[in-house]
C-alpha cells in the first residue's frame, strides 16, 4: 500500500468534499450525527403541520395571553435551532464559528420556554401559593442562565479548504444546563402529580392507592399521564446528553448527538401537554379537581364553563359544597365577558 502522505487528492472525483479531509471513523461518526439531526427536523416539522389546526384554535378561539404566546415562542424557536442545526451539519457556511454561535444562541430561547410553559402550569395549580411559585421561578431563572452556557461551550470550524462545518470541541461546563434542566423536569412532575392526586383523592385510600392513580377521574388522570409522558421523554434524552458529556473515550462529535434531539423531543411533549389541557373539551372533564382547587380558598367562587354542545354553566364552590346553574347565551352576551367576570378560571385553564 502506498504511504499516505504521497497520496495526491487531484486522484479523487470529488477531492473537496468534506468527508475526504477526516479520518474514515470522524467521517462516519459525523455522518450519523447528520442522520439524527436530519431525522429529529422531520420528526419536529410533520408534529408542527399535523397540529396547525390545534395551534389554529389556539389563536383564534382564545384571548391570546402570556402562556400561548410563550407557547408558539417554544415551538418556533426550538424548529430554528433544529434547522440552524441541519444546516450547520450539511450546507456550506462563509464563517462556521459565527454560525455555530448563531446556532447556540437560538438553544436558549428554545429550552428556557419551554421550561416556562410548565413553571405557568405549576403555578396555575398551585395559584396563591407563593412559596411554591418563587421555589419554581428560581428553579426556571436557573434553566434560563445555564442555558447560555452552551453558547460558550461549542465552537465551529470548517473541514479542511471546504465551507462545511464541524465542532472543534465541546467544553463540559455546557452540559450545566442539561442537569439543570433534568432537576426542573423532576420538580415540575412531582409538584403537578402530587397537585393532582391530592386533589382528587379519597380521604379513606391511603398514600400507596393515591400514588396507584387507580382512583383519578378521567380528567385527572390525563393531566397525570401528559405529565409522565413529558416526564420520561425529559428524563431520558437529558441523560442521554450527560452520559455522552461526561463519559472519558466519547468522541467529540457525539458528545453533541442528542442535543438537537433532547430540544425537539422535550419540545412536542410540553406542547402536546399545553394543547390537550387548553383544547380539552371542558365537559370531559368532572368536577372534582375543580372543587378541591377552591376548597382552601374560604370563600363562594364561581367558575363559568361554556360549550357547544351543552351550552353554558355556572359552579359555585363553597364550604358547603358544589352548586350549578344553568345560563343561557343571551345572558352572557348581555352581561359582559366571562373572562372579566371570572378570571381565576380562566387563568388556571389557560395556564395549565
Amino acid at each position: 500500500m502506498a504511504d499516505s502522505s504521497e497520496f495526491d487528492p487531484s486522484q479523487l472525483p470529488n477531492p473537496f468534499t468534506p468527508m475526504a479531509f477526516l479520518p474514515p471513523e470522524l467521517a462516519y461518526q459525523k455522518a450519523v450525527t447528520t442522520y439524527v439531526y436530519v431525522g429529529m427536523l422531520g420528526i419536529l416539522v410533520w408534529d408542527i403541520l399535523i397540529h396547525l389546526g390545534a395551534d389554529y384554535k389556539l389563536l383564534t378561539r382564545y384571548r391570546p395571553n402570556i402562556p400561548t404566546l410563550i407557547y408558539f415562542i417554544s415551538r418556533w424557536s426550538s424548529l430554528l435551532y433544529s434547522v440552524s442545526s441541519v444546516i450547520f451539519e450539511t450546507a456550506p457556511v462563509e464563517d462556521c464559528r459565527v454560525f455555530s454561535k448563531v446556532t447556540c444562541a437560538v438553544y436558549h430561547p428554545a429550552v428556557s420556554a419551554t421550561a416556562l410553559l410548565f413553571f405557568f402550569r405549576v403555578r396555575a395549580l398551585y395559584d396563591g401559593n407563593k412559596y411554591i411559585t418563587a421555589v419554581f421561578l428560581f428553579m426556571w431563572l436557573a434553566v434560563l442562565g445555564t442555558s447560555l452556557t452552551v453558547v460558550a461551550s461549542l465552537t465551529g470550524v470548517h473541514i479542511g479548504n471546504t465551507k462545511y462545518c464541524t465542532f472543534a470541541g465541546f467544553r463540559p461546563y455546557g452540559s450545566s444546563s442539561n442537569i439543570v434542566i433534568a432537576v426542573f423536569d423532576t420538580c415540575v412532575f412531582v409538584a403537578i402529580s402530587w397537585r393532582i392526586m391530592t386533589s382528587d383523592s379519597p380521604t379513606d385510600g391511603g398514600g400507596g392507592f393515591r400514588l396507584s392513580g387507580k382512583h383519578l377521574s378521567q380528567f385527572s388522570k390525563a393531566l397525570l399521564q401528559d405529565g409522565q409522558n413529558y416526564y420520561l421523554v425529559a428524563m431520558v434524552c437529558n441523560l442521554l446528553v450527560l452520559i455522552m458529556t461526561y463519559i472519558h473515550g466519547v468522541p467529540t462529535v457525539y458528545r453533541t448527538i442528542f442535543l438537537v434531539p433532547a430540544v425537539g423531543l422535550t419540545n412536542i411533549m410540553a406542547c402536546r401537554v399545553f394543547r390537550n389541557t387548553k383544547l380539552r373539551h371542558p365537559d370531559e372533564a368532572d368536577t372534582s379537581i375543580l372543587s378541591t382547587m377552591f376548597r382552601h380558598s374560604g370563600q363562594t367562587t364561581s367558575v363559568f364553563i361554556h360549550t357547544e354542545r351543552t351550552g353554558s354553566t355556572v359552579l359555585s364552590i363553597d364550604r358547603e359544597g358544589l352548586h350549578t346553574t344553568s345560563i343561557s347565551n343571551t345572558d352572557i352576551t348581555s352581561s359582559g365577558s366571562s373572562d372579566e367576570k371570572l378570571p381565576h378560571l380562566s387563568r388556571t385553564m389557560s395556564a395549565v
